[in-house]
């Protein structure tokens, strides 16, 4: 094998040089107007062999590209599981729930020899966790930095329909009908009594919740509608109380005339006020108030005439029978199915009566009444969640009372700028109620979420509105105006859907403020107690003690005496040695 020498690696360079003159010029830039460089003419020869393609046929995707996948993934089988965990680690034999038992077992454990040595054993560790638990600020604030975050409920109010009454009347009063697809039927009258001539036009109608442009029917009542009811188990039976005092029953599928009418000789001597529906084995029976200053009960297979009357009269005199002349004019009525013979009343000078059909005697019939507003009571309701707890308004407040409280209400919200017209617990949330005024707001309060101010309000109509009534479901709210204009609101979830625990909630809320009105009416009643006892109870002078008044007055005589004489030996008067009380008297 040949052996190469590899030759050493040599570098050569080799350098350019150019003058400066040979790199031209620096260039400069600047704006000039647009100027012809060069033009070309076309090419006719090139013209000539151009031809326009008519049609022309071009295919051109106008939407987005997509695609379509299909996979197959696990499934997630997921369950919820909870423990309710509240004392353990007893033995068999020891019960849970004996007191006798439990002390028994600590005794035997405690004067073991082996339990001293298990404490003394486990004190470092708990030392260590109590030096710990000092050892940690626990009131320092953490957060005082952060902004604020809009609230997660966030409550919305929306109009889904407006149906408009041609005519521009007054609504008296909404129903829904007890459907699957309920409907609405509205009553439009001029509340003004006598009857004015001008308003002649008495049409109601049933309204279609999806269709506003027409009515889906109309009944023509012979004089105006001031309030409507819907039988329970037929929604084609209206029951209407008119102007004139009487009632009439309106079948929707036989015609738009009234199919009976009372009497009325028999009816109500004024407009009727208030119509509900009551509970009986039929349910045909109902009844109604009138500012006339009575409840009358009907029965809809016969109105010819009455079944049952009652005046309301509760102010009465001793041995005063009542009559027309000391009873209450109705203004609002209040039933519930849960108190078959009970119901509430609300007058028109501001009373809330609690009556029971039940009762032999008058007395025991108007059982109770409370002062409750300055004016006529618009409306009075039950509460859903408790059947002693009601709500009212009228004048420019809404007022939530107990029936265990006769004195005050126990909740009082503050004074509204408007008069408020009605007002109606939420259907399915306990804890909400709602209420329009005569400035067209219409006011939503939840007394767990704010108490002392709605949490959401909305300006519906310019007109004012004067009715409110909710679908049993609570989703959709049918709200009425001055000018006839029937608004139907739908409520976001969080307003319509009850929390696990408000039904719990609201019932400490009865029960805190009925306990604190108890005891501000107990210290109230102790303070006036008092204060008559005071003046009732004269004071009386025994002679023993006038006796010590006036020693202790000669007492204090002589030792002012002997004062100012050694003032007056002081100065070297004339009358220090002649000074008595008898000339000190003439001296002043």
């Amino acid at each position: 094998m040949k052996n190469f020498k590899i030759k050493s690696y040599t570098k050569s360079t080799y350098a350019y040089t150019k003058l400066r003159k040979s790199f031209g010029r620096q260039p400069l830039f600047q704006i000039v107007p647009a100027h012809i460089i060069d033009s070309i003419n076309p090419n006719a020869e090139l013209q000539n062999e151009y031809m326009l393609r008519n049609p022309v046929h071009r295919e051109v995707q106008a939407t987005l590209p997509q695609s379509e996948h299909d996979t197959n993934t696990k499934q997630i089988f997921i369950h919820e599981q909870g423990i309710n965990h509240t004392e353990g680690g007893w033995p068999r034999d020891v019960h849970l729930y004996n007191e006798d038992h439990l002390n028994r077992h600590r005794r035997r454990v405690q004067h073991d020899d082996n339990y001293v040595h298990s404490i003394l054993k486990m004190r470092p560790h708990i030392d260590h966790c109590i030096a710990q638990n000092n050892a940690i600020d626990m009131y320092e604030t953490y957060f005082a930095d952060m902004q604020l975050q809009t609230p997660v409920e966030k409550y919305h109010i929306q109009i889904a329909n407006t149906f408009r009454d041609p005519f521009c009347r007054p609504i008296s009063c909404i129903v829904w009908t007890n459907e699957k697809k309920a409907k609405l039927v509205a009553s439009y009258c001029h509340k003004r009594y006598p009857e004015s001539e001008n308003y002649q036009k008495n049409v109601c109608y049933v309204w279609d919740v999806n269709k506003q442009t027409s009515p889906l029917f109309e009944f023509f009542p012979s004089h105006g509608c001031w309030q409507v009811a819907c039988l329970p188990s037929e929604s084609e039976l209206l029951i209407t109380g008119l102007e004139n005092g009487t009632v009439s029953v309106f079948d929707i599928r036989v015609s738009s005339n009234s199919v009976g009418s009372s009497s009325i000789y028999n009816s109500h001597f004024a407009p009727v006020s208030a119509l509900l529906y009551t509970h009986s084995r039929t349910n045909t029976e109902f009844f109604t108030g009138s500012p006339d200053g009575q409840c009358l009960w009907w029965d809809k297979r016969n109105i010819s005439k009455p079944i049952d009357r009652l005046k309301m009269a509760v102010k009465l005199a001793t041995n005063e029978e009542p009559s027309f002349i000391n009873s209450e004019g109705v203004s609002s009525l209040e039933f519930d199915r849960g108190l078959p013979t009970k119901f509430l009343c609300g007058t028109e000078s501001g009373l809330i009566i609690n009556a029971n059909r039940m009762g032999r005697s008058h007395s025991e019939i108007l059982t109770s009444y409370w002062e409750a507003h300055t004016g006529p009571v618009r409306a009075v309701q039950r509460s859903p969640c408790t059947l002693r707890m009601f709500i009212s308004c009228g004048d420019w407040r809404v007022r939530i009372w107990s029936e265990e409280v006769r004195t005050a209400p126990i909740i009082v919200t503050s004074p509204y700028r408007y008069q408020v017209t009605d007002v109606c617990w939420a259907p399915m949330r306990y804890s909400s109620y709602m209420a329009v005024s005569e400035d067209g707001v219409f006011y939503y309060w939840d007394l767990i979420r704010k108490f002392n101010k709605p949490v959401t309000k909305l300006h519906i109509s310019r007109h004012g509105l004067n009715k409110l009534k909710p679908h049993p479901g609570g989703q959709s709210i049918a709200v009425g105006d001055y000018k006839g204009s029937l608004f139907l609101l739908h409520l976001s979830e969080n307003m319509t859907i009850p929390g696990t625990n408000d039904k719990q909630l609201v019932h400490q809320i009865y029960n805190r403020e009925t306990k604190r009105e108890h005891n501000v009416d107990t210290r109230l009643k102790e303070i006036r107690l008092k204060a008559r006892a005071d003046v009732e109870t004269p004071t009386i002078l025994n002679e023993e003690d006038e006796i010590s008044d006036v020693e202790d007055l000669e007492k204090l005589t002589e030792q002012y005496l002997n004062i100012v004489k050694e003032e007056m030996g002081q100065m070297g008067g004339v009358l220090a040695n002649n000074l008595s009380y008898s000339n000190l008297s003439n001296i002043n």
